[in-house]
């Protein structure tokens, strides 16, 4: 039987598709939609933690401290319930700001310790991908957080401050807050500190001023005191009715005193600039507000440390969002699969010493034996140089 020979069919090439406008079409990049999907899937595994934590962290702080001044208002002073909640609820945006950081801590390092014990971190370093490619998806994740975070301390918190004192005091005493200020003082320094003037304000209300008291130092050798009853601003100066003059020698002998309806006092421009904005706390003032009231203490060589730390923490506590998710996720994978809490306890170790850092650097911070911007910022330097150490050691 003859075997006739196989007949090959000729191959026949696939033609490429063209699209529309007659270009051929573009290949699919697995790679860039295999990174996407890595960030979506790692991100979407942080919200759940995250909600949870500060929920938790709030509703223990809430209750610890809130609760006890809520049974104040409604037995003491006898506000009525809802009034008490209401007050005590607009604490809410102050206490979140403060325990978004310790969700996002507890976010990440759960999601890196699940991730590990469940060997998704070993699939994806086999597949290539490097630890800091992994380190993405948290570090946008805390960015995420920190802006929120930054946006609900300047627009909510001061807001929901001020609102909170005015309910607080119309519970108590049937009556509206009071406008304007009292128990002012402002101090003018020259440029080598010493005192030029002090001013005291009894109170300030409808553009008047009362009880002013003013020591003045400029003269040669003698010290000047103006007292007077009322005062008003007028045209750029203070002008005082109803008070007297008292001349002190160095010897602290009075050598004049002189009785005055009327005494005109110049050159007070930053101090009635500062009384306007006394209404408002400086904890309570936003960036811009409190940059504002910094500027006018300057001008007067007043500026203490205290302002500069607070000015500076605005930018760092909310940037500690950052930090902590950098932290947290190498923290997540020292954890041993044979002790799950492990990373509750890593987590209760940094916000221990994130919270101690920030009272220890501002203190020194606001006594001047550490530079305020260094103080503000020390706790964020700390944490972050920790987790590059050990994001370093593990992804070698």
């Amino acid at each position: 039987m003859i075997n006739s020979p196989a007949i090959e069919s000729p191959a026949v090439k696939p033609q490429a598709t063209k699209q529309p406008n007659g270009r051929p079409p573009a290949k699919a990049s697995g790679i860039s939609f295999g990174i996407k999907l890595i960030d979506s899937y790692i991100a979407n595994e942080f919200w759940q933690p995250l909600l949870f934590g500060v929920g938790i962290v709030t509703g223990v702080w809430f209750g610890a401290d809130q609760l006890r001044q809520i049974f104040n208002l409604i037995m003491r002073s006898g506000v009525p319930l809802n009034l008490a909640l209401m007050i005590i609820g607009l604490h809410l945006p102050e206490i979140i700001v403060l325990t978004i950081p310790i969700g996002v801590l507890l976010g990440t390092l759960l999601v890196f310790n699940r991730m590990s014990g469940d060997s998704e971190i070993i699939a994806l370093r086999t597949c290539g991908v490097s630890f800091y490619r992994i380190m993405v998806a948290p570090l946008l994740f805390g960015l995420v957080t920190s802006v929120a975070s930054f946006a609900i301390n300047e627009s909510l918190v001061p807001i929901a401050n001020r609102t909170s004192k005015k309910l607080e005091f119309v519970a108590m005493y049937h009556m509206s807050l009071p406008t304007g200020s009292a128990n002012f003082t402002y101090m003018e320094r020259n440029k080598d500190l010493t005192l030029n003037r002090v001013f005291y304000i009894g109170q300030y209300k409808d553009n008047t001023i009362y009880n002013a008291i003013i020591l003045d130092f400029t003269q040669n050798k003698m010290v000047q005191i103006i007292s007077a009853a009322r005062g008003a601003w007028n045209h750029g100066d203070w002008l005082l009715e109803k008070g007297r003059s008292y001349m002190l020698s160095g010897d602290s002998d009075i050598t004049r005193i002189v009785q005055f309806d009327k005494l005109r006092i110049p050159g007070i421009t930053n101090a009635q600039s500062l009384l306007d904005k006394q209404e408002i706390a400086p904890k309570d003032m936003n960036m811009v507000e409190l940059w504002q009231y910094m500027d006018l203490l300057r001008q007067s060589n007043s500026l203490g440390n205290d302002l500069l730390v607070r000015f500076h923490q605005k930018f760092s506590q909310p940037l500690a969002c950052l930090i902590v998710a950098l932290a947290g996720a190498p923290l997540g994978l020292l954890a041993r699969r044979s002790r799950s809490n492990i990373g509750l306890i890593y987590c209760a170790g940094v916000v221990f010493m994130y919270y101690v850092l920030v009272s220890t650097s501002g203190a020194m911070g606001e006594s001047g034996r550490l530079d305020p911007i260094v103080a503000a910022w020390l706790p964020n330097i700390v944490i972050g140089s920790l987790g590059l150490v050990i994001l370093h050691f593990k992804a070698r």
